[in-house]
């Protein structure tokens, strides 16, 4: 799971790959010098977006700054507040999995959890 940087999106992210198949695959029929030098661009010029609004800011869920955003935009300051590092949900009760996605959680003792730390 990503989160988006620009939009605060946590979800999957797709992958975009400029140009297009067809237009690769007559260039190797026919010039074969050109499919190369094309199918090369398209896969270096390839990157993961958001799935939401499409731009390349997107960071793992469980990053600092990923971690950093979700806990300065909890609804709630209590210090039992967890986050999901499957699907980035904040969990604002206590409990052992994400209700959710069903994932444990990261912490192992009833001691709350410090981020950034």
């Amino acid at each position: 799971m990503k989160y988006c940087l620009d939009c605060g999106f946590v979800g999957k992210s797709k992958w975009q790959t400029p140009g297009t198949l067809a237009l690769e695959i007559v260039l190797w029929l026919f010039f074969v010098v050109p499919g190369v030098i094309y199918s090369l661009w398209r896969w270096r010029a390839s990157h993961e977006e958001c799935g939401a609004c499409g731009k390349r800011h997107i960071v793992p869920t469980d990053s600092p700054a990923a971690q950093e955003a979700f806990r300065r935009l909890s609804p709630s300051s209590s210090p039992n507040v967890w986050y999901c590092m499957a699907c980035g949900e904040p969990i604002f009760r206590a409990g052992n999995r994400c209700e959710k996605c069903a994932a444990p959680s990261p912490r192992t003792s009833d001691e709350p959890v410090t981020l950034g730390a």
